[in-house]
């Protein structure tokens, strides 16, 4: 009974910390993110109910990487406080043992793994595919809400880009603006240049054109000039029924990436793009259990320091958090540019949490 009531009670503490660690976390990793939007809300008549799409998919993307970054603070910062008020000692003097003290972390840990698996595999490929959808729909109907100056915004699917040296966003008007859009089997884009242009929904009213078409060659063909020119947005955005989508990396689930990577990891040009996919695969699979190794670990570092508190906790947990980042992110470096085996370089990140876990649950044995 009194374990039961201790394990509940050590259950409910970890929540609240690891819910504010996990907040700052995404609130970091999404501040980017926050800064474009503001100013495109502020700055164009974007609907604010687009912006809260755009956050609402977005989330997933971030939360699968700040749930065991939150975690672990969050068990850092309990077990750090029963450390400080001498309760793990009391713990211990009752004869409870160190993996009985664990168990509630260890156990909330894959709780967390389960979760971020879940949103790994099955919520963050569809909220990626929305995210670009909405991007296409917003486009096609207010332009001049994600136009940015010199800056080149590309669909690669449909072919097109356009480039725009200055924009007005309140007026939805734009100085020197370029299109370039392909066409058929030429590598060769017919390029329109006008003077100036104005945003409507769905169309792009251009003054002072210049338009230019090249052969396969990039001999120029045909040269004309326009003093006004109507593009409607659905020339651009109007999805082929007959072509079949394509999805970004992102986009697709476990069963896609594996298909890509068999398709394409024997082609030379396509190489890179297959041990991507191949890096997906694995980081969607086992980042997650970075949860769990976390939560324990997190345990280990807190109960052998009478006088570790909160601070130090803190402290020590950004430390190992920005430490796992950093060998994840040379774990991807290994696969794709060092010829390391996916299977054995994605592997390293969690491998070491296991080891320190073991080696610092053998110390914290012998010690007692």
């Amino acid at each position: 009974g009194r374990m039961k009531i201790r394990d509940r009670y050590i259950y409910s503490s970890l929540i609240l910390p690891s819910l504010f660690g996990i907040s700052i976390f995404t609130f970091i990793l999404m501040l980017n993110v926050v800064m474009e939007v503001m100013e495109r809300l502020f700055a164009s008549d974007l609907p604010f109910i687009s912006i809260i799409d755009y956050f609402f998919y977005a989330t997933p993307g971030v939360l699968v990487q700040t749930i065991p970054m939150g975690a672990f603070l969050g068990v850092m910062l309990v077990y750090g406080g029963l450390s400080e008020t001498n309760e793990i000692i009391a713990m211990e003097g009752s004869g409870i043992g160190l993996f009985r003290i664990i168990k509630p972390a260890f156990v909330f840990g894959v709780v967390l793994t389960l979760i971020g698996l879940g949103l790994e595999v099955y919520v963050n490929p569809k909220a990626l595919a929305n995210i670009n959808a909405q991007t296409k729909q917003v486009l096609a109907t207010k332009p001049s809400s994600l136009t940015e100056e010199k800056i080149f915004l590309t669909n690669e699917e449909k072919g097109f880009g356009f480039y725009i040296d200055k924009v007005d966003n309140k007026k939805a008007t734009a100085n020197n603006f370029l299109i370039l859009n392909k066409q058929g089997n030429n590598p060769y884009p017919i390029v329109f240049l006008a003077e100036k242009a104005t945003f409507d929904p769905g169309i792009i009213k251009m003054q002072n054109v210049k338009g230019y078409s090249f052969d396969k060659n990039g001999n120029s063909q045909v040269e004309a000039s326009y003093k006004n020119q109507d593009v409607p947005l659905s020339t651009f955005f109007k999805e082929d029924k007959n072509k079949e989508y394509k999805k970004s990396r992102k986009e697709m689930n476990l069963k896609e990436l594996k298909q890509f990577y068999k398709e394409n990891k024997n082609k030379p040009e396509e190489r890179e793009a297959a041990l991507k996919a191949l890096v997906e695969i694995y980081q969607r699979l086992i980042g997650p259990l970075a949860s769990t190794f976390l939560c324990w670990l997190g345990v280990l570092l807190s109960v052998g320091h009478r006088r570790s508190g909160k601070g130090i906790s803190f402290g020590v947990s950004l430390i190992v958090i920005f430490g796992y980042i950093a060998v994840v992110n040379y774990a991807k470096i290994m696969v794709l540019k060092k010829n390391v085996p996916a299977n054995i370089a994605m592997w390293i990140p969690n491998f070491i949490l296991f080891v320190l876990c073991v080696y610092f649950s053998i110390k914290k044995y012998r010690r007692n």
